[in-house]
């Protein structure tokens, strides 16, 4: 009997432990917003906060694994919450990376939204929901890759759009020479850096995607497969002009953002659809 129990206490467990994540990555976002407003560095409290979130959030999914004993992404609410851990993730080793500690806000934010959207479907899920669903080793790295390289280019959008805001307010000389603010080479290091991780993860998650579709071939995934191609072709130019022509900031920045909005049209409208057609 208690052997019957336990997962579901698990579960219960590590849900209530990611609500609670939902609420430190807001007021993370909350310290780290109002410092760059305020043209201040982040407080040492959110600093310390953020990290102690992200190993909170990570353990969390662990835990609901293992109570359904399938990868921390099985599901779609699991999937959209690994999303945001990922995001967060690779901010903290992109602050590491650069030591530059302003831009936080707008990552901590989409992560809580993300993570806040996922909790419903983490409630209804259970073991059961997966009784159905054959183990497959091949597509678990396949859909991991593809989180952790979306988690990317969702990044470098964001940092493209913080260059977008910071160059259009050096344009109109909003921003004096004796006037701190963000620093377009700041950003223009971050995007690249975000760009060439998203390539280096979606490459082969493109490749171990086309593999499982041949092997698998219940469901024509030919349009998510283009869909993605196209983003990663986005990303490749920007990074390429990051890289080789970085005075041509604004249009890498802009090929980043459209990488994004493909992205969210891949899997808000593609992968829906396609799932459809083959049920």
């Amino acid at each position: 009997m208690y052997g019957l129990l336990r997962p579901r206490e698990d579960t219960g467990v590590s849900v209530s432990l990611l609500v609670l994540v939902v609420a430190f990555y807001a007021a993370v976002a909350t310290g780290y917003l109002e410092a760059r407003r305020r043209r201040e560095a982040p407080p040492t409290w959110a600093r310390w906060a953020g990290p102690i979130s992200v190993a909170a959030h990570l353990a969390g999914l662990m835990v609901l694994s293992a109570s359904m004993s399938r990868s921390p992404f099985a599901t779609g609410s699991q999937a959209i919450s690994f999303l945001a851990f990922s995001l967060v993730a690779l901010y903290l080793l992109l602050e590491i990376r650069s030591q530059v500690a302003t831009h936080g806000g707008g990552f901590y934010a989409v992560a809580a939204a993300l993570t806040a959207m996922s909790v419903p479907g983490l409630v209804e899920a259970g073991p059961a929901t997966l009784a159905n669903i054959p183990r497959d080793a091949a597509r678990s790295l396949h859909v991991g890759l593809s989180l952790m390289g979306s988690s990317a280019v969702l990044a470098g959008g964001l940092l493209a759009m913080g260059y977008l805001g910071t160059y259009r307010r050096v344009k109109s000389r909003q921003l004096t020479g004796g006037t701190t603010g963000p620093s377009l080479g700041g950003f223009e290091r971050l995007a690249r850096l975000a760009s060439l991780l998203g390539i280096v993860l979606l490459v082969p998650s493109l490749s171990l995607g086309i593999r499982v579709e041949r092997v698998a071939g219940a469901v024509d995934m030919t349009p998510l497969t283009v869909t993605m191609g196209v983003v990663m072709t986005l990303v490749c130019a920007a990074f390429a002009i990051w890289w080789r022509r970085p005075r041509r900031g604004a249009l890498a920045a802009w090929l980043n953002v459209i990488a994004v909005l493909v992205l969210i049209v891949g899997f808000g409208v593609v992968h829906p659809l396609v799932l459809r057609g083959g049920a």
